[in-house]
């Protein structure tokens, strides 16, 4: 049977860790002696031989503050989404007071205007915080 690159990157791990036996940990010494090239990856590989990309361990507060910083977010979201539909619908609010009846938007533009300012702000912080949301 012929030992291939494949077979020894496959085994480096217990070697590099210490956990192969003495006859695996010969095959990979001869390898590595008669192929140059990989013993530089394997120089490389002992060298930092964990991705930057793989998280750490959390420590036991970690989940706590995480479940807090969720529930915090959850809540924000919830008031920014009823501030949002009250001053959406806000201009197009009516009342009536004796014998006219008073249309907010049509009466008072101004402040038919403020309330739509509030409503994009609102909807966007409501979609902002749920942005946040999704990357816990």
């Amino acid at each position: 049977m012929t030992i291939t690159k494949d077979i020894i990157s496959d085994l480096i791990p217990l070697y590099t860790s210490g956990e192969c036996s003495a006859d695996t940990k010969h095959l990979i010494d001869e390898y590595i002696n008669s192929h140059p090239a990989f013993a530089d990856e394997m120089k490389t590989l002992s060298r930092d031989p964990l991705p930057n990309s793989i998280p750490h361990r959390l420590n036991n507060g970690d989940e706590m503050k995480t479940l807090r910083k969720t529930q915090r977010l959850l809540k924000q979201r919830t008031w920014l989404m009823a501030f949002a539909i009250f001053c959406t619908l806000a201009p197009f609010s009516v009342f009536h007071t004796g014998e006219k009846t008073y249309w907010l938007l049509l009466d008072a533009p101004t402040s038919a205007l403020v309330y739509a300012v509030l409503a994009l702000i609102c909807w966007a912080g409501y979609f902002m915080t749920k942005g946040k949301l999704r990357g816990l």
